[in-house]
């Protein structure tokens, strides 16, 4: 029985880890040294390359061994997002802000990697959670209402401060 999915796909999944910790990097630039997100960026460029290049290298190898090349490279992934976290936790002494770090970022990446994993070795299929189907109507609804939500916060924001100053009349001539 072969896999339920290409051995790829964990290059992917190390590919979201690195950009996700990027992400989190930049939101949270004081906790963090200047350079961390490029050089997570460039593990997510080099994981691209590797999705580019390496499957017309690899064709010839059982997929065991394509599995363990992709697997090191989520391996490689989870462990600079975890080493961010504790260099937070550790280096600048911020044990809360690396455990929240750890908790919303290093875990269910941790988890999500082996729950793949696992399934990839037991070549069992991977079931997504039964969704209520609902109509088109609704769904528009609800990115419309999503996107007016998303726009008054960016409008509060930029222009919040100026709201809230008096103001100031001309003098009359």
């Amino acid at each position: 029985m072969s896999p339920p999915f290409p051995p790829q796909f964990f290059i992917l999944l190390g590919i979201d880890i690195l950009l996700g910790g990027s992400v989190m990097t930049v939101l949270f630039d004081e906790h963090y040294p200047a350079g961390l997100p490029y050089i997570l960026d460039f593990g997510a460029l080099v994981g691209f390359i590797q999705l580019v290049l390496v499957p017309g290298y690899l064709t010839g190898y059982p997929p065991e061994v394509q599995f363990y090349y992709s697997m090191a490279y989520a391996v490689v992934a989870i462990t600079a997002v975890l080493c961010s976290n504790l260099y937070v936790a550790i280096i600048r002494g911020k044990r809360a802000i690396g455990a929240v770090f750890s908790i919303a970022a290093t875990l269910p990446s941790l988890l999500a990697a082996i729950y793949f994993a696992s399934a990839f070795v037991s070549d069992e299929s991977v079931t997504l959670p039964v969704l209520p189907l609902l109509p088109w109507p609704v769904v528009w609804g609800a990115f419309i209402g999503a996107s007016a939500l998303i726009m008054l916060a960016m409008v509060a924001t930029t222009y919040g401060k100026t709201i809230r100053k008096p103001v100031r009349h001309l003098p009359e001539q």
